[in-house]
Order: C-alpha cells, then structure tokens, then sequence
C-alpha cells in the first residue's frame, strides 16, 4: 500500500494540528501517512492526538523539519 504525503511546513498549531486530523480520518487500515512538519508546538500537538487515537507513529528528523510518518492500526 502507498504511502501518502501531507507537507504542513506552512502551517502553525491549531491549524496544522487540524489538517493532519482530517488526512488521518480518511486513512484505511494499515494505510500510511507522512506529514512534514517545521514547528515544534505542532509536532508536540500530532504526537499526542495520534498516540490517544491508537496510531503507529514514527518520527524522523532532518536538519529542516521533522516527518512523522502514522499507520492506521
């Protein structure tokens, strides 16, 4: 199954928060999603709600940004 993409590096919390929400709402099990994300509040903010709903969570750091790749369980 294909990994998608979502880039929130334009977007500060609620906001990025909020789209990440939507994207993960339409993943099919064991569908995966990448989001690129620059601001730390925002990556604080995903890591809770994604651990609260259940989801397989990796993160990767990069000298620009930070990607947290989930799996709908």
């Amino acid at each position: 199954m294909e990994t998608r993409s979502l880039d929130l590096s334009q977007y500060r919390c609620p906001m990025s928060l909020l789209l990440a929400k939507r994207a993960s709402k339409s993943l099919a099990k064991n569908e995966m999603l990448r989001i690129k994300v620059i601001d730390k509040g925002s990556l604080t903010d995903m890591m809770s709600y994604f651990e609260q709903y259940l989801f397989d969570i990796q993160l990767e750091h990069t000298d620009t940004c930070s990607l947290l790749t989930i799996k709908k369980k």
